[in-house]
């Protein structure tokens, strides 16, 4: 879909995510990991506004596990939508996600979500509660979801 960019394509499914979810927190990579002021009462335009005004950096996907575990926040799942890139800083995602699990108690899962397909990989393939999708069509959402609710058949 040219049309839609990794940006809309990310606004759009945080929208779903904050509309459909009762527990849920929505980052984007600055220059680190911040907290988007958005709500699920928004428009996509008015989040796509929003988030065209932000200065991204880095994407370093390990950052939303030390995040939580830095801000002692439980989470069964961690969602990254990346335009494709995935720039490792100083931990792996997959050492992070291990990391929390450890010291949390919590089985969390991470999917990582190519918005262009390329050939990067983050997922342990060994791991099952780890994911990567690798470009993003109308039947990634509902994976997602069932993967996450263990619901794969």
């Amino acid at each position: 879909m040219p049309s839609v960019t990794p940006r809309v394509g990310s606004a759009a499914m945080a929208m779903v995510t904050m509309r459909t979810e009762s527990d849920y927190l929505v980052t984007g990579f600055t220059t680190g990991l911040e907290v988007l002021d958005l709500s699920p009462k928004m428009r996509l335009d008015n989040v796509c506004d929003y988030m065209a005004g932000l200065n991204f950096g880095g994407t370093d996907c390990a950052l939303p596990m030390i995040y939580a575990l830095e801000n002692n926040l439980k989470f069964d799942a961690f969602v990254i939508y990346t335009d494709s890139e995935t720039w490792a800083g100083k931990i792996h995602p997959v050492e992070a996600l291990k990391m929390y699990r450890k010291k949390t108690g919590i089985p969390a899962k991470l999917i990582v979500v190519g918005m262009e397909a390329n050939e990067f990989s983050i997922a342990d393939p060994d791991d099952a509660g780890m994911l990567d999708i690798v470009g993003f069509d109308t039947t990634a959402p509902s994976v997602m979801s069932d993967f996450i609710r263990e619901d794969l058949q």
